[in-house]
């Protein structure tokens, strides 16, 4: 099946399964109603006959309302887990269409500043970040923007290429995966809290004291307790509930400390714990997906260490019951014996948190590439390559438009030292083209199949000035934006000349001639330093460079056809010059008498 046939079909199914498991939970819920609701009739009903038959009778009715209860919750919980199911579904089909709204933006990744990513739309909404990321956890997102911020090393890509294309057709198993992250309430949250409680000083083990005590004084309130029921008066209680609830209330304040260290961690955790569980319970033959799964191998799983830690903050936060609480802790001190149990744990297993949730995100980050390359079955796995330089792309088109809109093309440069110069008429497809080259570029660089039917580029620095803007905050303009932009480009090119180059429009808050000048001087200069550059331009003098340097420039052009006063653009990348321009024709369509 298509891609879309596939989940068209589990949509169907688990929307079916949905359906019927609401019926039975509504079920459930009228049937335990019903039960306890009976038994307190039957209660009533009897007692004036048996007292006997009465007791048995409700103990029996609440019997089955326990149980009742027990099988709503498992019922509601395979509902939940089905109706995520069917979502995940829903919206990948919306993603297949084009509209990949319903996924994380990465808002918090944008960076103005950064090389490339503001300028090809990496982050934000309708980012290449949004159509990618499947994570449910933010170390996940974290390491997936990673991946998509920088190039990693050829060896690192390979390896991921291996384990991507191994997790590709691992549909039931990967949307699993994201249930159990979004069945689990703060799933999504950042653990920092968690993180830095991890590493703090402990407040309850570096005294060997309090367990003692606490024992102590525990085993002198049942003692009490006992003695009261057993015939001594009532009073015997106060002075050994007063000595107890001082000894609690003095350290109060280190058990509130603790508990808002690690307070609502328990749901990421119990979500950490369900996901790890699924990567050790499956084998995997490329040796990163075994490298990662390795973190989590010990004499007991890693799931079940976390699973235990997140029980114990669950068993700390009933202290927010003071009915129930507040008994517990005047007879058995529990907070305390929580903190301690907590603390213990830390101890043993701090060291290895880190280790598991690095492994678990990067787990994450590879099923959403794997993802995307399940919606995208004729898209390649491409040749990164050390050699300086060489970009062939064959039918290449932007990820992020839809396969039934997209136009591809098929481009190749290679050797150093060069300056593709594409000209165009006004929205025939420039500023798309370098934007399809880089985004392609970012996509091989992080280990996933990239949108051609054939991919080879250098691994190289991308560098891009497309999108500037003027700075109120910082007081300079779009102008000097550019330049400070510029100079960074040519500091670094002049440093270590291993870069692509994506330039749109330079110099365009200057006049023509000033424009000129400058973009004939930057381009010399780059190609100097042996830089690959690929400018877009209006300006039909830059490409002009091909007779005065013939070695260095190529140009490429993007053409309009006119019928009727009407614009037609095919998106086609043509070698040579552009030799017609819309400017005109769309100021007189807009009322301008030209």
């Amino acid at each position: 099946m298509s891609p879309a046939e596939d989940y068209k079909s589990r949509l169907q199914r688990y929307g079916r399964e949905t359906e019927r498991l609401q019926k039975r939970s509504d079920w459930l819920a009228m049937a335990r109603l019903a039960a306890f609701a009976g038994g307190l009739v039957l209660l009533a009903v009897l007692l004036s006959f048996s007292i006997i038959a009465a007791v048995v009778t409700f103990s029996v009715a609440l019997a089955l309302f326990a149980w009742l209860v027990i099988k709503y919750e498992t019922t509601e919980k395979s509902r939940k887990r089905y109706l995520h199911l069917a979502e995940i579904n829903r919206l990948e089909l919306k993603c297949l269409e084009g509209d990949f709204s319903g996924f994380k933006t990465g808002e918090e990744y944008v960076e103005r500043d950064h090389p490339y990513s503001y300028d090809l739309d990496i982050f934000g909404k309708a980012s290449l970040f949004q159509y990618i990321c499947r994570t449910t956890s933010s170390p996940a997102s974290d390491r997936l923007a990673e991946y998509l911020k920088q190039p990693s090393m050829r060896e690192e890509i390979l390896l991921r290429q291996e384990a991507v294309a191994e997790l590709q057709p691992l549909t039931d198993w990967r949307q699993e995966m994201m249930t159990l992250g979004h069945m689990n309430d703060g799933a999504g949250n950042n653990p920092a809290l968690l993180n830095l409680w991890l590493g703090s000083e402990d407040l309850f083990m570096k005294t060997s004291r309090e367990r003692i005590i606490s024992g102590c004084l525990s085993l002198i309130a049942v003692a009490a307790v006992i003695a009261v029921i057993t015939g001594l008066p009532a009073a015997v209680l106060a002075p050994v509930f007063g000595v107890n609830f001082i000894f609690y209330f003095t350290r109060f304040r280190k058990i509130s400390k603790l508990q808002e260290q690690v307070s609502r961690s328990s749901d990421i955790l119990k979500a950490y714990s369900a996901i790890i569980g699924m990567i050790e319970s499956r084998s995997f033959t490329s040796p990163l997906l075994q490298k990662l799964q390795s973190a989590f191998r010990d004499e007991i799983a890693a799931s079940e260490r976390i699973r235990h830690l997140s029980k114990l903050v669950s068993r700390l936060d009933y202290r927010l019951n003071v009915l129930v609480s507040a008994p517990l802790n005047l007879l058995f001190f529990t907070d305390i014996h929580f903190c301690l149990a907590l603390e213990r744990w830390k101890r043993e297993h701090a060291s290895r948190i880190p280790g598991w949730f690095a492994s678990m995100a990067e787990f994450e980050a590879l099923a959403s590439l794997a993802n995307m390359a399940f919606n995208n079955p004729g898209w390649v796995y491409p040749r990164v390559t050390e050699d300086y330089f060489a970009f062939r792309a064959e039918e290449m088109g932007h990820p992020l438009i839809p396969e039934g809109r997209r136009i591809t093309n098929s481009f190749a440069a290679e050797g150093a030292g060069k300056a593709i110069i594409v000209t165009g008429s006004n929205m025939s497809g420039k500023s798309t083209f370098l934007r399809t080259c880089g985004v392609n570029a970012v996509l091989a660089f992080a280990g996933a199949p990239v949108c051609a039917s054939a991919f080879t580029v250098s691994l190289v620095r991308l560098h891009s000035s497309m999108r500037i803007s003027d700075s109120l905050e910082e007081n300079i303009s779009s102008f000097y934006a550019e330049l400070r932009r510029l100079r960074a480009i040519i500091s670094g090119a002049e440093t270590d000349p291993k870069v692509f180059l994506l330039l749109d429009e330079i110099l365009r808050g200057t006049n023509s001639d000033d424009r000129y000048t400058g973009s004939v001087a930057l381009i010399k200069q780059l190609t100097g330093y042996g830089a690959v550059a690929m400018v877009a331009t209006h300006d039909l003098r830059l490409a002009g460079l091909e007779q005065e340097l013939p070695q260095s420039i190529e140009n490429y052009h993007f053409d309009v056809k006119v019928n009727d006063e009407e614009l037609f653009f095919d998106y086609r990348l043509n070698p040579g010059i552009c030799s017609s321009f819309n400017a005109s024709l769309l100021m007189k369509k807009m009322g301008i008498k030209v």
